[in-house]
């Protein structure tokens, strides 16, 4: 049996019966935003920071909070006296020098201000959170006045321009008796040790190439 047609009267209440659903169905975005309704968003996906990054930023606040407001000469004073206290002057000078050359040599991990220089996380290992040296730095003429008020002497004279780099350069140093040579140093330039009235330097200097 064939389906039976419908009648143009029939088909026309159907079209307008359709037309009439889609009309209510159908919001304009124009008419979505007068009534409120935002679109959706898409979702960010933010990565989380990684432990080592946390362990960079929590350094950093401590750094800053602890030592950021100490005028340059005391905070490079303070800085000798964690990595330096008892090396000779002219050695004290040369560890002086590194964070100077490091906030002139352009590499953005070094810093660009003596400040930076030295607080930015892993520049010095006395700053290291859990370095026994770091609480003395607090305040270390309660620790050892004699040997602070030298190490004040000295950074003093080398911001004043009195000394001349002993080193011609090095951004850093590392101490063979305590560590063996960093994996990162011999991708730099190796300056050595320099000579001192009392025999070669216990640090060894490097600087970027």
């Amino acid at each position: 049996m064939t389906n039976q047609q419908p009648s143009r009267r029939e088909f026309l209440k159907y079209a307008a019966g359709i037309a009439g659903a889609l009309a209510v169905q159908y919001i304009s975005p124009l008419e979505a935003l007068a009534k409120g309704n935002k679109p959706e968003r898409k979702k960010s996906h933010k990565k989380e920071a990684t432990p080592f990054q946390q362990k960079i930023k929590k350094m950093r606040v401590a750094n800053y909070a602890d030592f950021g407001n100490d005028p340059d000469e005391v905070l490079l004073a303070k800085m000798l006296f964690g990595e330096a206290r008892s090396c000779s002057d002219l050695e004290k000078v040369a560890v002086a020098y590194t964070p100077l050359n490091r906030a002139e040599d352009g590499v953005a991990w070094n810093g660009r201000t003596l400040k930076e220089a030295i607080l930015e996380p892993f520049q010095y290992e006395c700053f290291n959170l859990g370095n026994a040296n770091r609480d003395k730095l607090k305040a270390p003429n309660k620790y050892d006045s004699k040997s602070f008020d030298q190490c004040l002497k000295v950074a003093r004279d080398v911001l004043s321009g009195r000394y001349q780099d002993p080193t011609n350069g090095a951004t850093t140093y590392y101490n063979p008796t305590t560590i063996k040579e960093p994996e990162r140093f011999k991708k730099m330039q190796k300056i050595g040790r320099i000579n001192t009235s009392q025999g070669p330097s216990k640090h060894v200097f490097y600087k970027e190439k």
